[in-house]
């Protein structure tokens, strides 16, 4: 990449919400210097325990994010969906590390487990990706009709209604299932969000567009940014917002002649309409992959025009049949 002076780097650098330990910071360093080339990192959040730490973050790493090692940041709460045959969200945790790559039965027998749940309790004194906070995982489908009375609500909720705990409810209304359930879980500090968006220091993105797609799918980021942000909340002008998600990161990438709106550039254009421009805070399940497979989308608001290269693409939400794309490569 040094010698060919092209492409980006990006990685999933840090362990801990906030925070990039010493570590971290020697391999961004080592990656900057190496390959003469801007690197994004995964990922600068904020947390509510700790909203300080963010802004000290941006400080300390503040000479790397000057030679192109910048921090991804996601404008909209984190929500993934998960099941306990795939639980892919506490891939992090020692505790679960018996969990993954079994079959059913097997699970089921570890999710009953009292010693499993003693670690996993004590495991949620640490810092993970998911941190104990039980008002935050609802109930989406329940295949059960027992269950299906919890669907909508949290696990803090139907425990409270079982006058159980939230972690052993948790597990019981998976294994009462026979690990069909699916949870929805989110983790936000909106305040945080609008001061990591409104830093000039940050690249906006981190939506996890292809990936988990039964899991995750934050692809509504930008149209997140404007409905939300910009329009509902007024936290960032909309010329500000528009330069976040079109010429920052093509700039950041080397797309050339992309991301602004100029005579003789490729005319890559979307229309959308400020008083309806939106996306929901939550995906919706398809089933349209081969065999029926599923994947969470995130069907955009107030989109009325997609120019590619010159071409209307969609119009008012649909296809129009132009495919006029061509394969993108970094050029500088």
């Amino acid at each position: 990449m040094k010698r060919q002076g092209k492409g980006a780097i990006e990685v999933a650098l840090t362990k801990k919400i906030a925070v990039v330990q010493d570590d971290e910071y020697e391999l961004l360093d080592t990656l900057l210097s190496e390959s003469g080339r801007p690197v994004t990192w995964l990922a600068m959040a904020s947390t509510p325990r700790h909203p300080e730490r963010a802004l000290e973050t941006l400080n300390r790493v503040e000479p790397l994010i000057k030679r192109g090692g910048v921090p991804q940041i996601l404008c909209k709460p984190f929500v993934s969906q998960l099941d306990l045959k795939t639980p892919f969200t506490f891939a992090d945790n020692e505790s679960w590390n018996r969990a993954f790559n079994q079959p059913v039965a097997v699970q089921k027998q570890l999710y009953a487990d009292a010693e499993f749940r003693r670690n996993f309790r004590e495991s949620l004194k640490r810092p993970h990706l998911f941190t104990g906070r039980w008002h935050r995982v609802e109930v989406l489908e329940a295949t059960n009709p027992a269950l299906k009375q919890f669907e909508g609500r949290t696990v803090q909720e139907i425990a409270e209604m079982r006058n159980a705990d939230p972690l052993d409810t948790f597990l019981d209304l998976a294994l009462e299932d026979d690990l069909n359930l699916q949870y929805t879980m989110q983790q936000m500090h909106e305040e945080g969000i609008e001061q990591l968006i409104s830093d000039p220091r940050t690249l906006i993105g981190l939506s996890d567009g292809g990936a988990h797609v039964d899991m995750l799918c934050d692809a509504g980021y930008a149209t997140y940014l404007l409905g939300n942000w910009v329009r509902k909340r007024e936290a960032i002008p909309l010329e500000f917002a528009v330069k976040r998600i079109t010429s920052e990161p093509a700039t950041f990438f080397g797309i050339r002649e992309r991301g602004q709106l100029k005579q003789g550039w490729k005319a890559d254009i979307t229309v959308f309409d400020l008083n309806t421009v939106n996306s929901a805070r939550r995906a919706k399940m398809a089933y349209d992959l081969p065999g029926g497979g599923r994947r969470l989308v995130m069907p955009a608001e107030g989109i009325e025009y997609t120019v590619v290269n010159g071409k209307v693409s969609y119009e008012h939400g649909r296809q129009t049949g132009t495919l006029a794309g061509t394969v993108i490569r970094s050029a500088a």
